[in-house]
């Protein structure tokens, strides 16, 4: 399956959702743990690492995304998310935006992120990004920056990684 991208413009924010192969748990343990996380966090063609991950509201979550070596770029992203609200194995609220590799938070970058998880079968369940944008411009901007498919790209190596039988992921 693919991913279905919504970009609400009256609203001004950005849907991203993906059926995926995994049960509830599992998934819930790929979003909050690290070692999960480098796993498939990031577009194809790019890794992630993880610096700090404190899960919890107030908590932060900072990582970087640089690409494969195959790549031959010379470009990394750093990120860094304040939880607002964290519901164990359902929902993730955050402020992600860009920083400094020592985690200043560079001023206007900072997104309203919302991540459900929802079970919608045995071993499988719906994951549904939203970001919202300050204004429509903003929202354009999201597929000519990467963000559509950096998340598409995510969500599909997200569905590959917990897949049953894959033998990849483990609780």
């Amino acid at each position: 399956m693919t991913a279905i991208v919504d970009r609400d413009h009256a609203n001004k924010q950005l849907t991203v959702q993906r059926s995926v192969r995994g049960a509830a748990a599992l998934v819930w343990s790929c979003w909050t743990e690290p070692g999960h996380l480098r796993q498939w966090w990031g577009p194809r063609g790019w890794r992630s690492d993880h610096f700090e991950l404190e899960l919890r509201p107030g908590g932060v979550w900072r990582y970087r995304l640089r690409p494969d070596r195959e790549h031959g770029a010379d470009e990394e992203h750093w990120g860094r998310a304040v939880y607002d609200v964290v519901d164990p194995y359902s929902s993730l609220s955050f402020l992600d935006g860009s920083c400094t590799p020592d985690g200043t938070p560079i001023p206007g970058t900072d997104q309203p992120t919302h991540v459900s998880i929802k079970e919608s079968a045995p071993s499988r369940c719906e994951v549904r990004i939203v970001v919202r944008f300050p204004s429509v411009h903003a929202l354009e901007q999201a597929e000519p920056t990467g963000m559509v498919d950096g998340f598409t790209g995510a969500l599909a190596r997200l569905d590959e990684y917990v897949r049953p039988g894959s033998g990849k992921a483990r609780s």
